[in-house]
């Protein structure tokens, strides 16, 4: 396979994997009954929706056979703990199936996008291209993180709610 193919279907592949995010966080929201939960979960895929966008510029940009751009300075990064994460939004995770289920498979989304972007990053010669793999790991690391976070705390809101033991 050419160099160029090769790294499109890439490319490609990443963007399915955003868009999966996009369409999880907008169903859990959509789902959500309190604000705060649904602006979390919202959010959420605002930064999902500018990865695909991001993904889909370099697409574009690459079949089109020119230099792709560098992004550095459009990326940028909250590295705070989103300000949603409270005892009581912890629960209302917690105590809905559909919402700790979506933070569940976030996770499982958020790896595969890591482990993508690892392999993206080792394939590519490009060093702009480098750079934003870079930063795409950090960002979903950054994801990951926060997200295994309120699965492990708000586990013990979902272990009350089924009346599992020994809570």
């Amino acid at each position: 396979m050419a160099l160029k193919e090769q790294l499109l279907n890439s490319l490609k592949k990443a963007m399915q994997g955003e868009m999966d995010s996009v369409t999880l966080y907008q169903n859990a929201a959509n789902h959500a009954n309190d604000t705060e939960v649904k602006e979390f979960f919202l959010s959420r895929r605002e930064e999902e929706r500018l990865h695909y966008n991001y993904l889909l510029q370099y697409y574009q940009e690459i079949s089109n056979d020119l230099q792709p751009s560098d992004l550095s300075e459009a990326i940028g990064l909250d590295w705070n703990k989103h300000p949603m994460i409270s005892d009581s939004f912890l629960k209302r995770i917690g105590e809905d199936q559909v919402l700790f289920s979506a933070i569940s498979t976030a996770l499982l989304l958020e790896k595969d996008a890591i482990e993508h972007y690892r392999t993206c990053l080792n394939e590519t010669e490009n060093l702009t291209l480098k750079s934003f793999y870079e930063l795409m790991i950090r960002w979903e690391s950054k994801h990951y993180d926060d997200l295994l976070a309120v699965q492990k705390d708000a586990e013990q809101y979902y272990w009350q709610k089924n009346q599992f033991e020994p809570f």
